[in-house]
């Protein structure tokens, strides 16, 4: 008896759709998950850049403008790409423009007076600007982490906390209201507010970056130009410093008050353990920007001076990587639906 040999399966023909033939006419999966904005936002810097580089001679007062622009384009595209990638990290919680705007908000409070106080309550009041000048080295480290640490980080936690609360009045203004207005609530509290750990994370990363920014553009570089006599030296030693400042201390900034995020988050999922989560997230990260700070003023060596600073880098990622994890679980497992507020942040699930 014979047996039947398979037939080969033949895929029938068919026609190519446009797209296939044109991919981005052929949905939103390119632009949704491609990632082409950081590649659109690069080619723009790229063009920028090209543009502004003088192709004649200019004047020193126009080099330096030119100078100026420059830097706050390379400065703003390396914070973006930083706060894009975290943003990634977390799955989206929050829109690119609410973490441009908590950037902002933290740049525009350094040229306020409060930052002159609240300054002064760290760096004169406790004191840690005497401290760092101690030949005592116990109070030199003391000093950075009240100084430098405590002062700096709890600055750039104070938007974070704005945000928090006002997500603690939309979910009030949620359980008050009926129907559409109530779902309206709903939806701005997960756009706008700092609902869990998620939104701390990537909120504080952003104001990190903002911080990072106005204090590079507004005191380091001012002061290194400054130091020189002619525009071209001025405008190269002032580009030396930003890329020499930028990776290092902008990644150093976000991941330092992306953990402390991290913690105000959990805080307004279990605002009963706040007084001790947010605490613990403060003394954090002022440890790990303290030590840092310090490692560079008090280490001579170069090579131990390397070797400490890669290590603090190395626990700092560390650190914030299992915080992004841990916050993605506590997304994953927490259940869709509106918890009540707190009078202080404010409790809610991590529904951004």
């Amino acid at each position: 008896m014979a047996t039947e040999q398979p037939v080969p399966f033949e895929e029938p023909p068919r026609q190519l759709t446009r797209g296939e033939v044109f991919p981005l006419l052929g949905g939103r999966s390119a632009l949704a998950h491609e990632h082409l904005l950081p590649i659109f936002v690069t080619v723009c810097l790229s063009l920028a850049l090209l543009v502004l580089v003088p192709q004649t001679k200019i004047t020193a007062s126009e080099e330096i403008s030119r100078a100026w622009v420059i830097y706050y384009g390379i400065a703003i595209y390396i914070a973006f790409l930083v706060t894009y990638y975290v943003n990634e990290m977390c799955g989206r919680p929050k829109r690119l423009w609410v973490l441009a705007v908590v950037a902002l908000a933290t740049a525009l409070l350094l040229d306020t007076p409060f930052w002159v106080s609240w300054a002064k309550l760290f760096y004169d009041l406790i004191p840690g600007d005497q401290w760092q000048k101690s030949s005592n080295v116990v109070a030199q480290l003391a000093g950075y982490w009240f100084g430098t640490g405590l002062c700096e980080e709890g600055f750039k936690a104070l938007p974070l906390i704005g945000f928090a609360l006002v997500g603690a009045g939309l979910a009030f203004l949620h359980r008050q209201a009926h129907g559409r207005p109530a779902w309206i609530w709903t939806g701005l509290r997960k756009h706008i507010g700092l609902c869990g750990p998620r939104d701390g994370i990537v909120m504080g990363v952003a104001s990190g970056a903002g911080f990072f920014i106005r204090e590079t553009l507004g005191q380091y570089v001012p002061k290194m130009m400054g130091e020189t006599q002619y525009a071209g030296s001025q405008a190269f030693d002032g580009l030396v410093l930003l890329l020499g400042r930028g990776l290092p201390d902008l990644t150093g900034h976000s991941a330092y008050s992306g953990l402390f995020g991290y913690f105000i988050g959990l805080s307004v999922l279990r605002p009963k353990m706040a007084i001790y989560l947010l605490p613990l997230g403060w003394f954090s990260a002022a440890a790990l920007h303290g030590a840092w700070d310090a490692t560079g003023n008090l280490v001579a060596n170069p090579y131990v001076q390397l070797t400490l600073l890669v290590i603090l880098a190395l626990l700092s990622y560390v650190l914030l990587g299992g915080a992004i994890f841990k916050a993605n679980d506590i997304s994953a497992r927490q259940p869709i639906r509106p918890v009540p507020a707190t009078a202080a942040l404010g409790a809610g699930d991590d529904s951004g």
